[in-house]
């Protein structure tokens, strides 16, 4: 990776030019010779990660940097640049496009095989080697977040072959299995899969099971996430434990702040009463202990219920200071709330 990125560096016109002029970029430039593109982009990934040297590298930042203002733009750009590098059935992996040019510039250091040093209690499988998965090399906010995502799914374990020295033996292969609802489609296609697509280069399995209940047509959604290394990452890296039992509020500080909005980002019921939004964190049962540290964390009792624990997070303008101070990324929760927060009008999500 080094080599390439000298090399790179070199053709760019060494460290001037990355200290020079800023690059931006616009739509404009799909219009540009492909080398040409290629170096521009890759010269404005030199030039951000100069700016910000212990920055997190992702698409939204180096979008904003090089000032296209939509991500799609970039991930355009970058499919004109590199089409080769870019596997036949591409057309729905957006968040993935940046590992493109992360690794054409050579600055990635992330894919597993480099990172296995950095966390010694990583497991590795041969698929992900195989498949180019990624680590996140440092535990930035948007990590935090899916933290808390993975923290309400279910851990559950599939035998499978695994190939050792010795040969062919069974082996447990744990994987993490997470329930949506319909009206979570927006979360999944703008957040969720873009996310593990961008920091692990994996894209999660989507499952759809729609059935009749009580006359209504219902529509469940399920993910299934499943590479050992992902896997391990969250559960002997970053300590969330296999029984939900057992699960507790991770991080300190502004991290801990994420990983609460990933909560609320799963959990949250959106409602409106007497022209104001209000959100309620409906609980699993099993997942009391969590639950309760949650209670102390928001200030807000938590309600024990038949089939579940629920926790009011407020309404109107608590609510806003509530997201403002743990900043979830559900569109469904979200759109409303911001909608009223600028408008006083209440505007229900579509689905």
């Amino acid at each position: 990776m080094l080599e390439k990125a000298l090399s790179w560096l070199e053709r760019l016109g060494g460290i001037e030019a990355v200290l020079g002029e800023r690059i931006e970029l616009s739509w404009r430039d799909e219009n540009l010779p492909r080398e040409e593109l290629a170096k521009r982009l890759i010269l404005g990934l030199y030039q951000y990660i100069a700016s910000d040297p212990n920055g997190g590298l992702t698409t939204r930042k180096l979008t904003r940097f090089l000032g296209l203002g939509d991500a799609r733009r970039l991930t355009r750009l970058i499919r004109i640049a590199f089409p080769d590098r870019i596997p036949p059935p591409s057309r729905r992996i957006p968040g993935s496009i940046i590992n493109v040019l992360r690794r054409e510039a050579g600055i990635d250091n992330s894919y597993v095989e480099e990172v296995a040093g950095k966390y010694p209690r990583l497991k590795i499988g041969y698929r992900d080697i195989t498949h180019d998965i990624r680590i996140p090399p440092r535990i930035d906010e948007e990590v935090a977040r899916s933290a808390g995502w993975i923290s309400t799914a279910r851990c559950k374990q599939y035998r499978q072959i695994c190939v050792t020295r010795n040969g062919l033996k069974r082996c447990e292969a744990p994987s993490y299995e997470l329930s949506f609802k319909r009206h979570d489609l927006p979360f999944l296609e703008l957040e969720f899969i873009p996310f593990f697509e961008e920091y692990f280069n994996h894209s999660p399995l989507i499952m759809k099971r729609s059935y009749e209940r009580f006359g209504t047509r219902v529509l469940d959604v399920c993910s299934r996430i499943d590479h050992r290394s992902v896997v391990s990452f969250y559960r002997d890296v970053l300590g969330i434990h296999d029984k939900r039992e057992e699960r507790t509020i991770l991080f300190d500080g502004e991290l801990r702040r994420y990983f609460i909005a990933g909560l609320i980002d799963i959990w949250g019921c959106i409602s409106f009463s007497k022209g104001k939004p209000s959100i309620q964190l409906i609980i699993p049962l099993e997942l009391k202990k969590m639950a309760e540290e949650l209670e102390a964390e928001l200030g807000h009792k938590l309600m024990i219920l038949p089939r579940c624990l629920a926790i009011h997070l407020g309404w109107g303008r608590r609510l806003v200071e509530a997201i403002e101070k743990y900043p979830i990324s559900n569109p469904r929760l979200l759109y409303p709330i911001l909608w009223w927060k600028e408008t006083g009008e209440l505007r229900k999500w579509p689905l």
